[in-house]
Formats: C-alpha cells, sequence, structure tokens
C-alpha cells in the first residue's frame, strides 16, 4: 500500500495546481465536494426530545464530530458517521447489560473511526496529509524551502 493521496483542498492551497494544471482537471470532482458534514439527521433532531435512544444518537453524533478538529470530514462521510453512531449506541447499551454486542461491531466501530482519521495511529497520518507549508507574509509556497510546517487546513 502507497502512500495516501493528499486532498485536493491541500493541493489548491500549496499551489501544485498553478504549477501542473492538468492535475486539477483530474481532481474537479474532490475539489467541488464543500467542506464540512453538516447537521445530524434531521428525524434524530426532531426526536430527540421525547426519544432517549435519538437523544443518546444525537449525543454519540456531536462526539464524533467535536473529535474532528482537522475538519475533514464532509457530506462524503454522513453516511460512516451515522451507521458509527448506531454501532457505538449498540455497543454502549450492551455495556450497561441491554442487548448484545459482537466483537465484528467492536471491529466495525475501529474501522469507522479509522477511515475517519480518529484513531492514535491514523491521526497522525490525516494531520500529516492537511498539513501545508507556512505561507508569511510575502513568501509564495514556491519558494519556501519546505522545511517549516505550520498551519493546517480547514
Amino acid at each position: 500500500m502507497g502512500r495516501p493521496r493528499k486532498p485536493a483542498q491541500v493541493l489548491e492551497l500549496s499551489g501544485a495546481f498553478r504549477k501542473n494544471p492538468s492535475r486539477r482537471r483530474e481532481r474537479a470532482a474532490e475539489l467541488a465536494i464543500k467542506p464540512g458534514i453538516g447537521d445530524p439527521p434531521a428525524e434524530w433532531i426532531q426526536g430527540a426530545e421525547h426519544n432517549a435512544r435519538l437523544a443518546h444518537l444525537l449525543k454519540l453524533w456531536n462526539e464524533i464530530i467535536a473529535q474532528d478538529i482537522l475538519r475533514v470530514l464532509n457530506v462524503s462521510h454522513r453516511a460512516l458517521v451515522e451507521t458509527t453512531c448506531y454501532l457505538m449506541y449498540k455497543v454502549r447499551q450492551a455495556s450497561a447489560g441491554y442487548g448484545k454486542a459482537t466483537s465484528g461491531d467492536f471491529a466495525r466501530i475501529l474501522s469507522n473511526l479509522a477511515t475517519m482519521g480518529m484513531t492514535p495511529v491514523d491521526s497522525p497520518r490525516v494531520a500529516e496529509a492537511v498539513r501545508v507549508p507556512d505561507r508569511g507574509p510575502g513568501s509564495a509556497p514556491a519558494s519556501r524551502s519546505g522545511t517549516s510546517w505550520g498551519e493546517y487546513v480547514g
């Protein structure tokens, strides 16, 4: 398995698309995705007031979004976050003595979190993929030596 591709937004900010415009055309679909995951499912919000399960799912959604400190989640991650919320709810209920959780449930949660870069092993990889060179006043990305890394995209 090779090195993961840099996100198109990082390439845009670092000036890579100015250097190689054909690369921009190849990644146009990726650039069209707006940042931000949006609000939780509407039925969770509406039903949370009088349904403990939906209130708990809403709480789990907010927990996961709070862990997205690099702001890499977008609308394409919605189903993944929703599925993770359902699985985490199932596991937490089983831990409280209601129902059963399988080893597959635990494995799927871990896999989902890893996919989103939210495990201790995966978060540095995501952080490295979304970092761009420092851009101080008057310094173009192309003129930098690349030894100093600073701001995060997001």
